[in-house]
């Protein structure tokens, strides 16, 4: 459940929520545990993808779905069975279709289990991607991604939706509880190889092991005007395992000594992730390539400072005032980290609190507008909207 499926499910939200009539076509795996949570007007058709591993291959929702009325196609990824059939409805039916690729046009993305995409490439995935009447980008950045992919479409660039943290949510205890007057540092997401996880904790263990040279440096005792050294902070990774790559992270956690300042929460549900939020002093996103970055946006939103890296479309945040914009290394992210970590709790929070404003340009009714313009232009009623790159 990361950030692509979350977001396709907040859009079915807005949808449904506007009275358009939605079905939700989709292919799961059975590793992959609970599904996100879908608004209870729109109608789920889900088959177990068959064999052929990651590809999905689904020809029992392809029987439905080509049976179905529908008067426009919004799929969202690439590489899988499902993106085949989208693109051949839309085609054989003549019906617009909108496609999002979820950041996988990215060079980053491309090169992930790149040998395993190049069959993919030649059998549909670029004829689907070149016949979409319209592709759907999260930011500018991925526009970006998918002109020098070589795609002349048009492009609508239309971020997820982004609710600001629920009314009354506060700090409560949960599995990120640190230990009273520690502060703390929370990564929010899937624990998954393309996070840069692995340079987050070798920075985290970089600043800590520092430590001795600094107390010899300063005095012990701390104060406000002085911040608080690396020891006083715990940091909370907070997300579902994906593949037992939890497992691999303990271990590398327990080979650079960090066991006493490293937490893992596992997946929390919307109250924990919420109260997360609340209790993080700080919000790291470390990932070798995002297209967007929902967690981001609802650290901004709780007004917490985020550190992230130039894989991700976040290059606002210094000028803003409301965090860090570091290339993803480990000597740059324990800068970053050394920097925020020594500074002084009320210059952090103001941080965030010019942290707020930025997130709400993604509040759900401002996306929900831009959406519905574009499937009105795509089906004849309406103007081209300004969300729109030609």
């Amino acid at each position: 459940m990361g950030g692509p499926v979350n977001g396709m499910a907040a859009y079915v939200g807005l949808l449904a929520e506007t009275g358009y009539a939605v079905t939700v076509y989709s292919v799961s795996k059975s590793v992959e545990g609970e599904s996100v949570r879908l608004d209870s007007r729109a109608r789920l058709v889900r088959e177990l993808g068959q064999r052929w591993g990651s590809f999905r291959r689904c020809p029992a929702l392809w029987r439905q779905a080509q049976a179905a009325e529908m008067d426009l196609v919004h799929s969202h990824g690439l590489w899988t069975d499902v993106s085949r059939l989208a693109g051949d409805i839309a085609r054989r039916r003549r019906l617009p279709h909108v496609l999002a690729p979820c950041g996988m046009l990215g060079p980053g993305a491309l090169r992930h289990h790149g040998w395993r995409k190049v069959p993919v490439r030649f059998w549909f995935q670029d004829r689907v991607l070149r016949e979409a009447q319209c592709l759907h980008a999260k930011s500018q950045k991925e526009c970006d991604d998918i002109r020098r992919f070589g795609l002349h479409n048009p492009v609508a660039v239309i971020a997820n939706p982004t609710a600001p943290p629920p009314a009354g949510s506060s700090v409560v205890r949960g599995p990120w509880s640190v230990v009273p007057g520690h502060r703390m540092v929370l990564f929010l997401g899937r624990l998954h190889p393309v996070k840069g996880l692995p340079r987050l904790l070798q920075a985290w263990a970089k600043i800590h092991g520092e430590k001795a040279e600094r107390r010899k440096q300063k005095s012990a005792q701390k104060t406000e005007s002085e911040g608080r050294s690396p020891e006083d902070w715990v940091l909370v990774l907070a997300g579902p395992d994906e593949g037992g790559y939890r497992r691999e992270l303990e271990s590398f956690v327990g080979q650079l000594g960090c066991r006493n300042n490293v937490m893992f929460t596992g997946q929390l549900d919307e109250h924990q992730k919420w109260g997360a939020l609340a209790a993080a002093d700080l919000f790291i996103m470390p990932s070798d390539f995002e297209n967007f970055g929902s967690a981001i946006v609802e650290a901004l939103s709780s007004g917490v400072p985020v550190i992230t890296t130039t894989g991700t479309p976040w290059e606002e945040l210094p000028a803003a005032g409301a965090g860090w914009w570091v290339q993803p290394t480990v000597e740059d992210l324990a800068r970053a980290l050394c920097e925020a970590l020594a500074m002084p709790d009320g210059q952090r929070r103001a941080m965030g609190h010019r942290a707020v404003p930025i997130a709400e340009r993604f509040r759900p009714e401002r996306i929900a507008a831009d959406l519905i313009h574009l499937y009105e232009w795509l089906l004849g009623r309406g103007e081209r909207p300004e969300c729109v790159v030609l």
